[in-house]
């Protein structure tokens, strides 16, 4: 297949194509290596030359997702099977402070490329959405159809992006698939989620800051969700929604022991950020029938692995 990943050189697009490539398939890259107003220059350098590397893609245009001619360009020049929809804001925090730019980014471009989809007869269109679309989980482990609630601007506007999918195929017959991970982690990553933060904070500044000690999430290893992500775009299925985790629900402060245990450093617990839902386990269960995803990496076992590679390419 001829696969063009939007947002390729960022965490989990680098990865994703890293996978494709190797199972054969000829990958584009589109990517304007957006710092998000957030990343200094040297660290975020450092990281994206990693993940240019590691996406090994066969095409790169670097271009602004937003820019209606310059998408239109590059699809009339790769010609792609299918699109992986990746270049968006990271996280809740990011999107607040820079809400104009989020909904150009996250609102605006996606119809740009849906209409491009449609235009160039693109077989699937595989947009990466959040958990954070559900809001705070009402049952436990919930499944694709708990209510969607978003209690951000973030989970608003991925809710927001699942629903232009639905809607571009009731009206226009583009086959799509909704991707919902949560709480990724793991190398070429830059810092700007929980294990990281914690990891950064325990080497810099000999604390591990626990915002809502308590609260649960489904730590995912990002090669275990790339995978996901490789399965479902180059698999026959269609029209479906997935949730992407690990599929165990840990506190936090479970996953700040494990930091503390190899960084040491003092925790310090502190109330759980109002703008996060109360999460815990996703039911992955679908994803794992339809298509034989088998996520393997736990905690115990992946943040050993981001620690040792944090700690040989961040100079703190």
């Amino acid at each position: 297949m001829k696969i063009l990943v939007l947002g390729g050189h960022g965490f989990i697009g680098s990865h994703t194509c890293n996978i494709l490539k190797k199972q054969g398939h000829t990958i584009g890259v589109v990517d304007c290596h957006h710092q998000y107003f957030t990343f200094p220059d040297k660290e975020y350098q450092t990281i994206l030359k990693q993940r240019q590397d590691y996406c090994m893609a066969d095409k790169f245009y670097k271009g602004k997702i937003e820019d209606a001619e310059f998408m239109s360009n590059t699809f009339y020049r790769f010609k792609p099977d299918a699109v992986i929809h990746f270049a968006t804001y990271p996280n809740v925090h990011m999107v607040k402070r820079n809400s104009f730019d989020a909904t150009n980014n996250m609102i605006n471009a996606t119809i740009i490329i849906l209409d491009l989809c449609v235009k160039h007869n693109v077989d699937k269109f595989v947009f990466s959405s959040s958990s954070m679309a559900y809001g705070h989980f009402k049952t436990e482990a919930p499944m694709e159809d708990h209510p969607t609630e978003p209690r951000s601007l973030y989970g608003t506007y991925k809710l927001c992006g699942e629903r232009m999918c639905i809607t571009w195929n009731k009206e226009h017959n583009l086959k799509y698939i909704i991707m919902r991970p949560s709480a990724l982690y793991g190398t070429r990553d830059l810092i700007t989620r929980v294990i990281s933060q914690m990891t950064y904070s325990a080497i810099t500044k000999k604390k591990i800051f626990v915002r809502g000690p308590n609260n649960k999430l489904d730590f995912s290893w990002v090669e275990d969700v790339a995978d996901a992500f490789a399965r479902v775009t180059t698999q026959p299925i269609y029209n479906e929604v997935f949730n992407c985790t690990r599929g165990k629900g840990v506190t936090i402060m479970k996953a700040a022991k494990i930091i503390q245990n190899i960084l040491g450093g003092e925790i310090i617990e502190e109330e759980q950020d109002l703008l996060t839902s109360n999460r815990d386990t996703l039911n992955s269960c679908k994803i794992k029938n339809m298509t034989r995803w088998d996520p393997k990496v736990d905690i115990e076992e992946g943040i050993p692995r981001y620690i040792n590679w944090f700690k040989k390419n961040y100079n703190v």
